[in-house]
């Protein structure tokens, strides 16, 4: 108590010692000045001097006590009490309670201020350059560094420069407690701070200021007893860590003050240094990617290149960036070209859109390069930039040249195959009679090849087949087409020819034949049997053609007479024919068909997920018939349409036996029905059946170019969930531009190719490469005759989805296959 007095003597001794000599001198001259009005107010000023001195409470006292000194004075001086002497009084009495009161409201407002700004404090203190100098030169430090804990230590050794601080650090979050990251002063702050600490709960978890100013209230983490101040750095939202300062003493407000200053300094410059830390991250992540591409990117101002990453220097032959880096467009894209890239460029700039397109560029070495590309509009620099992805589309369009080669041509005898007679047929029969030719057809196969392959090895029998080939090419006119049909089976067609030059080309190829044949050691004489078919007497149709000059040459065969023309009254099938497609047709009105079922494996899952319905045949008299024996005739009398849907209708009423997908052919034929998608979803509706559930197998012939009759239909049907497979790919008509321009989710690849793994090198590549142009068009495989485990295991390998063959299981009864299930 003694302390404080005396201390706040000492800070108003001017005050009180002025504001008594006023006041004394007043009373000395009172006596000769009380006549004189004006004289009293010689008080006020006195009044005011104490009520400063002694604040507001004090007065408050003093302005009360000068209204008996006010009274009391005149009696001293025994004045005479009149009208006038009582004004005075009063009016002494009042000005001075209001003088005293102003100086003593005054004084404590000043005392506020004083207080705020720590003008309090009697100890030494910096001066406000001292801190301005100690900010500037931590903000200058902030600004040049964007790694945290350099950033960091600016702040503490900078803060540690403060006279009234002792130790500054700096903790971060680990886990629940925090960790030193940096400290500096002659205090040794503690290298961590559990979870249950002040400076935790409050300053980490809260985000609150946490400040002890007084001694002795500080807790076991300081060693002494200081005041300490906990500020969060706040990041984002988030508390990022703690500053804490130790002071020398008590905590002041300015130091506070100061501190928080700093603390939102610190805090800006990490937000700006995880906003470059992520940056910098962001830009290495794409740098990265661009550099790691296997495409291409360029980027372009318009007409000339900015930037080219690795992979588009090595597409076209450069090394260093240098060497393409402000070449102009035309320097990199081919003369052909330049017009359309350059106006696509223009395009993009303008904001519109661009599309994958294929365009030829020039390599450094005036290589023609094919690539497809695709430009995007960017931000770069703060101006607008192209950047265009390249991919190289070599190594596809040599791969889509060498499997359209391999699929048009027998790769035994380098001929084209039976696709290739088809699509040429395409060609030849066209609808409009005046536009089509007189062509011819003839079938040709060796006599007793049986015995050459059984005696002398299927080596021998392959070499015979090659040289024939070459043998025939020689003595064929240029338009003519020869092509191997399977086994020692071959075909010419003529696109145009009448009887006479169809029978010369028959004896040209005869001729071929009178030389021996060099198979290795051994000189063989084979025999061939020819049957011509001609247009239109014989058929207007390849099918039909091809029906008759088969039937021409077995005729041949019979005789043993080498060549024969189509006889349509030595056909002796016509009438029995004729009666199977009578009873064909009661059978479909009556369903007198038998269904059986062949598992499908997914190959992943090694599970059945799928059943393909395979049409039979109990034929009254000539017992079980296979869908080869009656579907032609089903497809020549017009009812195979009629008989896939009824087909469609028994086996989706099997299903909820099967379980899985079902699998059901369906022929151009069929999808030519006027009312084939509407009886497909009226049998799916009946039977409760959910569409992801059905497979529609098109087969090959239904790629004619009739398809635009029944597109619009597989498409509608494909939009509700029904999935559609193309058949025996790889054989009879399938190209590359039907996998466009047909919806197709699955391929079926032939038989023939798949007995070829493990033993025939060219089987197993064509596999593959039907494999690889499958994943490029984004469709599942389904290989078909699988028949042993290493077949499997070769599939497995090499990215077929399913399987179906006899190793995975023949077809049978809806009670077999119902069994089967129960056990898988």
């Amino acid at each position: 108590m003694r302390v404080a007095l005396t201390s706040w003597l000492a800070g108003r001794r001017l005050e009180v010692v002025g504001g008594l000599l006023v006041l004394g001198g007043y009373g000395l001259l009172f006596s000769g000045l009380y006549s004189s009005w004006g004289a009293h107010l010689l008080t006020l000023p006195g009044l005011a001097l104490l009520g400063w001195s002694l604040g507001l409470g004090g007065a408050a006292l003093l302005g009360l006590l000068n209204v008996p000194l006010q009274v009391v004075l005149p009696n001293l001086d025994q004045a005479a009490w009149d009208a006038g002497l009582y004004r005075a009084v009063y009016l002494l009495a009042g000005a001075g309670l209001l003088t005293s009161l102003a100086g003593g409201l005054a004084r404590h407002y000043y005392d506020r201020r004083l207080m705020d700004e720590g003008a309090t404090d009697p100890e030494p203190r910096p001066d406000r350059n001292t801190e301005l100098t100690l900010f500037s030169r931590m903000h200058d430090g902030l600004a040049q560094d964007l790694e945290p804990l350099a950033l960091v230590q600016a702040v503490v050794n900078t803060l540690h420069e403060y006279p009234r601080f002792a130790s500054v650090g700096v903790y971060q979050s680990e886990g629940p407690a925090l960790r030193l990251v940096y400290a500096q002063g002659r205090q040794t702050l503690p290298t961590y701070l559990d979870a249950d600490h002040e400076i935790v709960l409050r300053a980490a978890h809260k985000a609150e200021m946490v400040v002890t100013r007084s001694p002795g209230r500080s807790q076991a983490l300081l060693l002494g007893e200081r005041g300490w101040v906990a500020l969060p750095l706040v990041v984002r939202g988030r508390v990022e860590g703690v500053l804490v300062a130790l002071g020398l003493g008590e905590v002041h407000p300015r130091d506070v003050r100061f501190l928080e200053g700093v603390a939102g300094q610190l805090s800006l410059a990490l937000d700006r240094a995880q906003a470059y830390e992520a940056l910098r991250e962001q830009e290495a992540l794409y740098r990265t990617l661009l550099e790691t591409l296997p495409d291409g990117v360029a980027l372009l101002d318009g007409s000339t290149l900015l930037y080219l990453n690795p992979a588009g220097l090595r597409g076209l032959g450069y090394t260093r960036l240098e060497e393409v880096v402000g070449k102009p467009l035309a320097h990199f894209v081919h003369p052909d070209h330049l017009p359309r890239v350059a106006e696509r460029i223009q395009r993009i700039l303008a904001g519109q859109g661009d599309q994958l397109e294929e365009i030829r560029l020039i390599a450094g070495d005036g290589r023609a390069l094919e690539v497809e590309a695709l430009g995007a509009l960017v931000q770069f620099e703060g101006h607008k930039r192209v950047m265009i992805s390249i991919r190289d589309i070599a190594e596809r369009k040599r791969q889509q040249a060498r499997i359209e080669y391999l699929a048009y041509h027998d790769p035994l005898t380098d001929l084209p195959n039976r696709r290739k007679l088809w699509a040429e047929a395409e060609r030849i029969f066209v609808p409009d009679r005046r536009k089509r030719g007189t062509p011819a057809l003839i079938y040709l196969d060796l006599d007793n090849f049986k015995v050459v392959n059984d005696t002398l090895g299927h080596s021998a029998g392959d070499e015979l087949l090659r040289q024939l080939a070459r043998r025939i090419r020689e003595v064929l006119r240029q338009d003519d087409l020869l092509v191997r049909m399977g086994g020692d089976e071959f075909a010419v067609l003529l696109p145009s020819a009448d009887r006479d030059s169809a029978l010369a080309a028959a004896q040209r190829i005869r001729k071929v034949f009178e030389q021996p044949f060099a198979l290795g050691d051994q000189l063989i004489y084979a025999q061939p049997s020819m049957g011509l078919a001609l247009y239109p007497e014989h058929g207007e149709t390849l099918d039909a053609l091809a029906r008759a000059a088969d039937v021409a040459m077995y005729q041949a065969k019979q005789a043993r007479m080498g060549i024969a023309i189509y006889d349509p009254s030595q056909d002796m099938n016509s009438l029995e024919r004729l009666e199977t497609i009578q009873e064909l047709r009661r059978a479909i009105q009556e369903g007198r068909f038998l269904i059986q079922y062949q598992p499908i494996l997914d190959i992943q899952s090694r599970t059945v997920s799928k059943w393909e319905a395979l049409v039979r045949w109990e034929h009254p008299t000539r017992g079980l018939l296979h869908p080869g024996e009656f579907v032609p005739l089903a497809e020549e009398a017009g009812l195979v349409g009629e008989l896939d849907l009824a087909v469609l209708k028994q086996a989706v009423q099997h299903q909820k036996h099967l379980g899985g997908e079902l699998a059901i052919n369906f022929s151009a034929f069929t999808l030519a029905h006027p009312h084939w998608v509407r009886e497909v979803v009226r049998a799916l509706v009946e039977e409760n059946l959910q569409p992801g559930f059905l497979w529609l197998e098109i087969t090959e012939s239904a790629l004619l170019p009739e398809r635009q009759k029944w597109l619009g239909g597989l498409v509608a049907l494909r939009g509700l969930g029904i999935q559609v497979a193309l058949d025996d790919f790889g054989m009879g008509y399938s190209s590359l531009a039907h996998l466009k321009q047909v919806p197709v989710d699955l391929i079926k690849i032939d038989r023939s190719f798949v007995e070829g793994i493990g033993r025939d090198p060219i089987s197993e590549e064509i596999l593959r490469a039907v494999l690889q142009l499958a994943r490029a068009f984004g469709l599942r495989t389904l290989a078909e005759g699988v028949e042993n485990e290493g077949q499997l295991d070769w599939l497995t390998r090499h990215g077929c989805h399913y399987a179906q063959g006899y190793h995975i299981g023949p077809p049978m009864s809806l009670q077999e296959a119902t069994g089967m299930r129960r056990l898988a």
